[in-house]
C-alpha cells in the first residue's frame, strides 16, 4: 500500500528536526481527511466502471486466503452478487484441472519477481457448468516485512468470445490448408509482380517441382515459353484488375521440360485491390486435350472396329427402332444398315419371338442391368438359328436411357454340342448303372462312396442306399492311413491299378483288383473305380508260386545230379583210355593196321565223350557255383581269355584286336570274373576255329558304353561286339546255335560238342545281359568276291556305374529283341 504521508508535501513550517510544526499539523490532517474521502468516493466509481465494462475485480488477502469478488466477477460466472463465498478455494475449485498448474506457475513467477505482474488465460466453470475462458490479471499491492505478499488485487476479463473466434480462425486455416492440399487441381497465389507466393501440392505434382523450390519464383517457370507468359500477362491481368475472371487453355511446361496442356482460371483476391494478389487455378487437361483431339479419329476407328468384329452388333433407341448396325449384322440379316434404320424386331423375327424380345427390352430399360438370354433368329438364308443375345443400356448425360446396344452370337453349334454332351452323360449313366462290372464313384478327399451301380450292391451285399452312404474305409480291409495314401496316389494320377482286400456284408473278405481313373462330374473330380474279384486268381497264383518253388528245388537237384553224374562218368572213360593205351603198347608190332585203327576209333570216342562230359559239367556249373558278384574291369577276363587262346591264335595266324570307349580303359561290370573269362574265351575261340580256308582269321572286339533302349529308365549298359571274318552263320541257324548240343558242321570239318555257345548264353543271362548273333555288317571284312563275310556276336551287360553321357560308340545300347 502507499503511505498516506506521501500524499502531501512536508516543506511548509517544518521544525528544525524535520517534524511539522504545530501550525502545520491541522492543515495536514485536513488534507489527509480530504484525500481519504476522495479515495473512498473513487473506489465505488472504479468498481462501477469495471462492472459496466463486463469485467470483474478480485481482492485477495494472501495471508488469510480471503477474497473479495466484485459483483461483476460473480455475475460473469452466472452467480448472483453475494452468492459466491469470499474464499480462494472457491476460485481454485472452478478452474479447469488442466489449467490450474498454469495459474499456479504464473502466480509463483510474479511472487518471485520474475514477472512484474500476474497474467494468465485459463478456463473457469460457470454456474451453468459451461467453461468460460478468462483473462486473469493481478498485482501484489502490499508485502509483509519478510518480503512475502500480503495483498493482491486483480481483474477477470471474459475472453471466451475471442477464444472461439481464434479457434474458428485456426480451424478455418486448417480447413483451407486441407482443401488446398487435397484439391485435385493446382492453386497458386501470385502477387502483382507475378511472383508465386503460395502453391498447393497439386501444383507441385503437376509441374514436378518441390513446393519450397517454386515459392518465391516468377510464374515464368511454369510456362512453355516467354511469348505465352507475356501474352497471358498482357491479356489476363487487366481483366482481373477490373474485377473480371480469366479462363483459357494454354500450353505450360514441367520441370523436366515436358509440355502439358492446362486450363488457367484467374481471379483477384479482392476486387479493386490488386495489392492483395491474384488466385490462379491450374488444371492439367493434357489427357483430356489429347482425348478431344483423338475423338474424331476414335469415331472413325470405332466404325471400322465395329465393322471388323465378326459378331453381329446393333443399336436400338428406347422405342425399339434400329439406329445402327455393323457389317456382320448386315450380312446376318441380309439387309443394309440404311434400310434397317427405323425398323423394329417385329420386321425381322416371327411374332412370338419379337414379342418375347420386346418384353426383355422393356425390362432392360427399366432396371438398366445388362442381360443375356438365348432365343432364335432367322438368318438371311432363311434358316432359324439358335443365338445368344447380350444387351446393355447406354445412357445420355444425367443417366437417362438413350437406347440399347446388343450383340448376337450364333450358338447353334454349342447347342448341338450340349445336346451331344447330355446324350453322352445319359449314355455314361446307363453304362455305369447297367454294366455287370462292379463300379464305385469315390470322393478322393474323404473316401466317401458317392455312387455305386447295382452290380456293386450285389457283390458287396449292401443295398444301394446303404452303399452310397458308406466310406471306402468301411469295406477296405487296409488301415485308414494306407487307404488315404492310396486315394492320394489315385487322385494325383500316380497309380491306376491297385490290389486290395474288401469286406462283404456277409463278413467274407475277397481279394480285388481295382482300376481307378479320375473323372469330372458336374465340375467335381471323382474316382471311377472298376473292381474285379480276383480271389480265385490269387489262390491259383499262390498254388503256382508253390509249384515254382518245387520246380526250382527240382532244378537244383537236377543240376547237382548232372554235376555228380558227369564227374563220375569221367572215371570209367579214363580207365578205358588207359587200358586201350596198355593194349596198344602190349600188342606192339603184332597189332595189324585194322586193329590199330579200331583202337584209335575207341580212344577217340572216349576222348570225345570226356570232352562232352567236361562241357556238360561246365554248363551245369554256370550260375550254380558262381562266386558272389564283384566289380570286374572287363580288361581282366579279356586278358585271361586271350592268354588261354594264345596257342590257338598263333597256330591259326589270327589277328585279335580290342577297342575300348574312346581309347580309355574298358568299363567295369558286376559279375563273376571266371564266368566272364569263359564267355570271352568261347566266343573268341569260336571266331578263330570256324575260319574259312585260305583266309587268315581276323577278330575284332569292340566295347562301348550306352543306355538300354528297351527300358524306360534308360539304365547304363556295356555293349560288346565280337566281329570275325570266318565262315559265318546262316540266318535260319542264328537262334539255333545257342541251344545245347546244336552243331552246324560235321566233326571231321570242325571239332566240338555243341555246348560252348549254350554256356555263353547261360553266362550272359546269369549276369542280366543279352547275347545274339547277326549277319556280317557292311564293313571292310570281305571275302575274295568282295562280299561281307563272317559273323557279328553282340552282348549287352549292365554297367556297374552310370557312364558319362554320350560316351558310347552309338550313344545308346544296341540290345535288340
Amino acid at each position: 500500500m502507499v503511505d498516506a504521508t506521501t500524499l502531501c508535501p512536508l516543506s511548509d513550517g517544518d521544525g528544525p528536526s524535520g517534524a511539522p510544526s504545530d501550525a502545520v499539523v491541522p492543515k495536514l490532517r485536513a488534507r489527509l481527511k480530504w484525500r481519504r474521502a476522495r479515495l473512498a468516493a473513487a473506489v465505488p466509481r472504479l468498481h462501477l466502471a469495471i462492472d459496466a465494462a463486463g469485467d470483474g475485480i478480485w481482492d485477495w488477502d494472501v495471508a488469510t486466503g480471503a477474497v473479495w469478488y466484485s459483483p461483476g466477477w460473480q455475475t460473469m460466472l452466472g452467480f448472483s452478487p453475494g452468492e459466491v463465498p469470499p474464499q480462494l478455494d472457491f476460485w481454485s475449485s472452478r478452474v479447469h484441472p488442466e489449467d490450474l498448474p498454469l495459474t499456479q506457475a504464473a502466480l509463483q513467477a510474479h511472487f518471485s519477481g520474475e514477472r512484474p505482474f500476474y497474467e494468465c488465460e485459463h478456463r473457469v466453470r460457470a454456474k451453468s457448468g459451461e467453461w468460460l475462458w478468462i483473462l486473469d490479471r493481478g498485482r501484489v499491492v502490499s508485502w509483509n516485512a519478510d518480503g512475502r505478499p500480503r495483498r493482491m488485487i486483480g481483474t477477470h476479463v471474459d475472453v471466451t468470445a475471442r477464444k472461439r473466434i481464434e479457434e474458428e480462425l485456426a480451424e478455418s486455416r486448417l480447413q483451407l490448408d486441407a482443401i488446398l492440399d487435397n484439391a485435385p487441381v493446382g492453386v497458386l497465389l501470385v502477387d502483382g509482380d507475378r511472383v508465386i507466393r503460395r502453391v498447393n501440392k497439386a501444383v507441385a505434382a503437376t509441374f514436378q517441382y518441390r513446393m519450397e523450390d517454386i515459392v518465391g519464383c516468377s510464374a515464368r517457370v511454369i510456362y512453355g515459353d516467354d511469348q505465352v507468359f507475356e501474352d497471358i500477362g498482357r491479356r489476363a491481368y487487366p481483366r482481373m484488375q477490373s474485377g473480371g475472371q480469366f479462363d483459357e487453355e494454354v500450353s505450360m511446361r514441367r520441370a523436366d521440360g515436358t509440355d502439358i496442356r492446362c486450363r488457367l482460371i484467374g481471379r483477384p483476391v479482392k476486387a479493386g485491390n490488386p495489392a492483395r494478389g491474384f488466385v490462379w487455378v491450374v488444371e492439367d487437361i493434357t489427357v483430356r486435350w489429347r482425348a478431344e483431339q483423338a475423338l474424331n479419329d476414335r469415331a472413325g476407328f470405332q466404325r471400322v472396329l465395329l465393322d471388323t468384329v465378326p459378331v453381329p452388333i446393333f443399336v436400338q433407341d428406347v422405342m425399339g427402332h434400329y439406329v445402327d448396325a455393323n457389317t456382320a449384322f448386315e450380312r446376318w440379316m441380309g439387309i443394309d444398315r440404311q434400310a434397317l434404320f427405323g425398323r423394329t424386331v417385329f420386321d425381322l423375327a416371327p411374332p412370338h419371338i419379337a414379342e418375347a424380345d420386346e418384353a426383355v427390352d422393356k425390362a432392360l430399360l427399366a432396371d438398366q442391368k445388362p442381360q443375356s438370354y438365348e432365343t432364335q433368329l432367322r438368318c438371311a438364308d432363311g434358316t432359324l438359328r439358335d443365338v445368344l443375345f447380350s444387351k446393355a443400356v447406354y445412357c445420355r448425360t444425367g443417366g437417362k436411357p438413350a437406347g440399347i446396344v446388343g450383340a448376337v452370337m450364333d450358338i447353334s453349334e454349342r447347342k448341338h454340342a450340349e445336346q451331344a454332351l447330355l446324350e453322352r452323360q445319359q449314355l455314361f449313366e446307363q453304362i455305369f448303372v447297367a454294366s455287370c462290372a462292379v463300379k464305385l464313384l469315390i470322393d478322393p478327399l474323404d473316401g466317401r462312396i458317392v455312387d455305386a451301380n447295382p452290380a456293386a450292391a450285389e457283390f458287396y451285399g449292401h443295398p444301394l442306399d446303404r452303399l452310397r452312404s458308406m466310406h471306402i474305409q468301411d469295406i477296405n480291409a487296409a488301415t485308414g492311413a494306407e487307404v488315404a495314401r492310396e486315394l492320394r496316389q489315385a487322385h494325383n494320377g500316380e497309380r491306376k491299378q491297385f490290389q486290395f482286400r474288401h469286406r462283404l456284408a456277409s463278413g467274407d473278405v475277397r481279394d480285388v483288383e481295382v482300376y481307378i481313373s479320375n473323372i469330372v462330374v458336374h465340375g467335381r473330380t471323382l474316382l471311377m473305380s472298376l473292381i474285379h474279384d480276383i480271389t480265385e486268381r490269387c489262390i491259383a497264383e499262390e498254388a503256382l508260386r508253390g509249384k515254382t518253388r518245387e520246380l526250382e528245388r527240382s532244378n537244383a537237384e537236377l543240376e547237382a545230379f548232372a554235376y555228380v553224374a558227369s564227374h563220375d562218368l569221367r572215371q570209367p572213360l579214363r580207365v578205358i583210355t588207359s587200358y586201350l593205351t596198355l593194349l596198344e603198347r602190349g600188342l606192339g608190332k603184332s597189332l595189324d593196321e585194322e586193329g590199330r585203327e579200331c583202337i584209335d576209333f575207341a580212344r577217340d570216342g572216349a576222348q570225345r565223350m570226356d570232352r562232352l562230359i567236361v562241357d556238360l559239367l561246365e554248363y551245369s556249373r554256370v550260375g550254380r557255383k558262381a562266386k558272389p558278384f564283384r566289380p570286374v574291369p572287363l580288361d581282366e577276363p579279356l586278358r585271361l581269355a586271350l592268354l588261354n587262346l594264345e596257342v590257338a591264335v598263333q597256330d591259326a595266324g589270327a589277328t585279335v584286336t580290342v577297342d575300348g570307349p574312346d581309347g580309355t580303359a574298358l568299363p567295369v561290370v558286376a559279375g563273376d570274373d571266371n564266368e566272364l573269362m569263359r564267355l570271352f574265351q568261347n566266343l573268341i575261340g569260336n571266331a578263330v576255329k570256324y575260319r574259312a580256308p585260305g583266309r587268315p582269321p581276323v577278330v575284332r572286339v569292340t566295347v562301348a558304353l550306352g543306355r538300354a533302349s528297351n527300358r524306360q529308365d534308360g539304365a547304363p549298359v556295356v555293349c560288346i561286339d565280337i566281329r570275325d571274318n570266318g565262315i559265318g552263320i546262316a540266318a535260319e541257324d542264328r537262334d539255333r546255335v545257342f541251344g545245347i548240343f546244336q552243331r552246324l558242321h560235321r566233326r571231321d570239318e570242325y571239332e566240338g560238342t555243341g555246348v560252348g555257345l549254350a554256356v555263353c548264353k547261360k553266362v550272359i543271362e546269369h549276369h542280366g545281359g543279352r547275347l545274339w548273333v547277326e549277319g556280317p555288317p557292311d564293313d571292310d571284312l570281305r571275302d575274295t568276291d568282295g562280299r561281307p563275310c563272317g559273323s557279328l556276336f553282340r552282348l549287352v551287360l549292365p554297367a556297374l556305374a552310370s557312364p558319362a553321357a554320350g560316351a558310347g560308340r552309338d550313344g545308346e545300347a544296341r540290345d535288340r529283341r
